[in-house]
Order: C-alpha cells, then sequence, then structure tokens
C-alpha cells in the first residue's frame, strides 16, 4: 500500500495568505459594482525570466491565462475613476530543453532537467481611469498591486559522465511562497451588443519579486530569490451592471 505523502504546511500557509486577502476584497467588489469582465491571454515572460542564464535566468517559456476583473466605484469617486480588482492564473512552462544544455556547458557532463511549469495566482487591487476616446471606444488605465502565489512545479536533475552511467540524480523542490506583486496595463473598450455585453483589447505588465528556497535530495538547501515579469496581451468579455429603477 502506497504511504500517505506528508502535508505541505508552507504551501498551504501560502495558500491560505492568498485566500484571506482575496476574502478582504469581497466587499470591494459586491459594494456598488460597476461591472465584471473575463478572458484569457497570452503569457508572455520578459527580462531575467524569460532569460536562460544559468545564474539569474528563469527559462519560462510563453504560455497563456485566465483573467477575471472588477470594478466598483464609491459615490466621492471622480466620475472615471473606478476601483478595479485583477486576478488572472496562468501557466508558463520552463524550457528543459534549453536549462539541460545550460547545465550539461556548466558541469561540464551531460545533464537532463526534467519537465516543470510556473503557474502563478494573482490577485490585486488599485485604481482604474477611463478616457473616452470616441462616441464607442474607450482607453482605460490601470495600476493594481497584491499579491501572487507562484506555484512552481519540482523538477529532476540528472547528470552523466562520458561513459554513460549516471553519476548524480537531484530532485530539485521549490517553497513557494506568497510575494507582493504589482500591475500596470492598458485595455481599448468597446460595445459588442449596446448596454449588455462589450469587448477588450488589452495589455498589462506584471513584476514580482518572490523569495524561493531550492532543497535537493543530498545537499543543503539553496535560499535565492527570482524576478518575475510577465507582459500580457488578450481579449475580455465586459458585463455592466444592469441598472435598477
Amino acid at each position: 500500500m502506497e504511504k500517505d505523502k506528508p502535508i505541505d504546511m508552507k504551501r498551504m500557509i501560502g495558500v491560505s495568505w492568498f485566500l484571506a486577502f482575496a476574502v478582504v476584497l469581497m466587499p470591494f467588489v459586491s459594494r456598488a459594482q460597476e461591472g465584471s469582465s473575463f478572458g484569457a491571454f497570452v503569457a508572455m515572460p520578459v527580462g531575467s525570466f524569460k532569460s536562460t542564464d544559468i545564474k539569474d535566468g528563469g527559462f519560462a517559456k510563453t504560455g497563456w491565462g485566465l483573467v477575471f476583473d472588477s470594478k466598483s466605484r464609491a459615490k466621492y469617486f471622480p466620475e472615471n475613476l473606478s476601483l478595479y480588482v485583477h486576478t488572472t492564473y496562468q501557466w508558463n512552462e520552463m524550457d528543459n530543453e534549453k536549462i539541460s544544455a545550460a547545465f550539461t556547458e556548466s558541469l561540464g557532463y551531460r545533464t537532463v532537467v526534467g519537465e516543470s511549469r510556473y503557474a502563478p495566482l494573482l490577485t490585486t487591487l488599485g485604481p482604474s481611469y477611463r478616457i473616452p476616446l470616441t462616441e464607442k471606444l474607450q482607453l482605460v488605465l490601470n495600476g493594481t498591486a497584491g499579491i501572487m502565489f507562484n506555484n512552481t512545479r519540482a523538477f529532476g536533475i540528472r547528470v552523466y559522465d562520458n561513459s554513460g552511467n549516471e553519476i548524480i540524480k537531484e530532485a530539485v523542490n521549490f517553497d513557494n511562497n506568497v510575494a507582493f506583486a504589482y500591475t500596470a496595463g492598458l485595455e481599448f473598450r468597446f460595445p459588442l451588443i449596446k448596454d449588455i455585453i462589450g469587448g477588450a483589447l488589452y495589455i498589462d505588465y506584471t513584476g514580482a519579486k518572490q523569495n524561493t528556497t531550492l532543497t535537493f535530495d543530498t545537499v543543503d538547501p539553496v535560499k535565492s530569490f527570482q524576478k518575475l515579469q510577465y507582459l500580457n496581451w488578450g481579449f475580455k468579455v465586459t458585463v455592466p451592471k444592469k441598472e435598477t429603477k
């Protein structure tokens, strides 16, 4: 019979912090709600997160994601200003072929790195300002801050000597902590069905700096940090709040 796996308490704590932050946002979402939107996007890593430098590169590949947003207004807000709650989930594979080549070059022996992926879950809030461009087209500027839970999957490393014998076998596990994150972006909104449903083309930048502990099978844990930098663009369906008479 297979033994039960031990509970990852640090991961559970991270998820708990994320959920607690989301609960705190609920009153803002439910009160004076202006409308909501949902959609999908291309998740494109940039900067060191995309880099294939073994020292600080994330080796992240372009992936995809889902987004859900909500806007609320208070009576004292200027007419075009709203409180913006921004939530995303995305999936970026780690380029194991390039990271294997980087380790092979660094160690001088053939190295094979297993598959892994980044799957950050983000919730932020901040101001959103709407600028009418034409009767049907609006430019919306968004800026938010909040938290990111980066669920990075463990991967294996195997090193072989010149005779093809396995000389090192390690498993790299990430101790994913909740990190502070921020976003900045813009979107172009337009009606699809007047007063019922609309559309939006958007792009935003997300940045975070995550402290990470890498645990190995036979050596001491390694503490480091990683920059998470994304440029995401896609399409959202927008649903305005129905006015009650």
